[in-house]
C-alpha cells in the first residue's frame, strides 16, 4: 500500500491516526482559560495548577504551563510603585517659578543639568 502511494510507513501511519484532542484534553484547557480569566491573568502555572488541584482535578504543571503558553495565557504582573523621591530630608526647597512664567518662544527658560549640587553629590558619594 505504501509503495503504491509513494509514501514511507511512518507517513502513511501518521496520517491515518485521528487528530481528534480527547474530552479531557478539552476539559482541562477550557478549566484553564476560566481560572486565568477569573484572576486577570494574574495566575501563573503554578497557580493555576493549585487552583485544578483544589478543583479536584489532577494536572502535570508543565502541561498546565505549555496549555497556557499555547493560549496566550501567561500571567501578566502590574508594576511596582517606585518612589524615586526623599522628601524627607534637610534640604532647602524652592517653589518652581517656571510654573508662572507664559513662555512663547525659544530659549526663554534655561534649567540646569543637574538638580543637585556639587557640594551635595560630593557627599553622597564618600
Amino acid at each position: 500500500m505504501c509503495q503504491l502511494g509513494k509514501v514511507s510507513r511512518a507517513g502513511f501511519y501518521r496520517f491515518s491516526q485521528e487528530r481528534q484532542p480527547r474530552e479531557e484534553d478539552t476539559e482541562v484547557r477550557s478549566t484553564i482559560q476560566q481560572i486565568a480569566l477569573e484572576h486577570r491573568r494574574r495566575y501563573g502555572y503554578r497557580r493555576v495548577t493549585a487552583e485544578l488541584k483544589k478543583r479536584g482535578m489532577l494536572v502535570n504543571h508543565k502541561r498546565v504551563a505549555r496549555i497556557m503558553r499555547e493560549d496566550n495565557l501567561l500571567a501578566v504582573q502590574p508594576k511596582q510603585f517606585v518612589t524615586t523621591t526623599d522628601s524627607d530630608h534637610g534640604l532647602d526647597v524652592h517653589l518652581n517659578l517656571a510654573r508662572s512664567m507664559d513662555l512663547n518662544g525659544t530659549d526663554q527658560l534655561r534649567v540646569p543639568h543637574s538638580s543637585v549640587d556639587d557640594s551635595t553629590a560630593a557627599r553622597s558619594h564618600t
